[in-house]
């Protein structure tokens, strides 16, 4: 009887360590609101704005910086909620941003990313890394802490990517869509929709 109490109290305390352990080191380590003031957020996305926002009508992937542009992006500002945020010791800043999508039931798509600062506080490297498919917020909470983590590591994202998971995690980059860092947008392969 003694080795049975024993052995169930090693299962749980090794339970509750794992728990522990993994609570530690989860999603709530990258919350944004850790290392930046609501403020400090909202600027965040604010210079970030022209790559996560909605091409203004008219614009292209050139024009959209130009000021007459401007009231179309502050419009935007409230669609976006900055979840996770890393600075790394090599100057990058590995971001994830999230928006509601149009469905039925409250769902949101989030985009990971990263990139740098000059000294001048202007963005020099921009690139996303990926963007998932829309999920309610308890599902996306679980299956970005994954994606977002492995992002910082550096790890190999494509088993997560359509074609290689039975679940759905990330909806882009695919076969046909990829980011291109030159350019600073998702590209395609379909010549009818070039940059998305």
């Amino acid at each position: 009887m003694k080795n049975v109490v024993k052995t169930s109290f090693r299962a749980v305390f090794f339970f509750v360590l794992i728990l522990f352990v993994t609570g530690c080191f989860t999603d709530k380590n990258y919350d944004a609101s850790r290392y930046l003031s609501a403020l400090e957020q909202h600027q965040f996305i604010q210079n970030i704005i022209f790559y996560i926002g909605d091409l203004p009508k008219n614009a292209n992937h050139q024009s959209k910086f130009d000021q007459k542009y401007n009231d179309h992006y502050v419009k935007q500002l409230g669609r976006f909620r900055l979840d996770k945020y890393f600075k790394a010791n090599d100057g990058y800043i590995y971001f994830e941003v999230s928006r509601l999508a149009p469905s039925f039931k409250i769902k949101r798509v989030a985009t990971g990313g990263r990139l740098k600062y000059d000294s001048k506080n202007t963005i020099i490297e921009y690139e996303e890394l990926y963007r998932t498919w829309k999920m309610v917020d308890n599902e996306l909470e679980l299956k970005t802490a994954i994606l977002f983590q492995k992002m910082i590591n550096r790890e190999d994202l494509s088993p997560y990517y359509t074609a290689n998971s039975s679940e759905e995690y990330i909806e882009f980059p695919d076969d046909m869509v990829s980011f291109n860092k030159d350019l600073r947008c998702w590209v395609s392969k379909n010549p009818k929709y070039p940059a998305l």
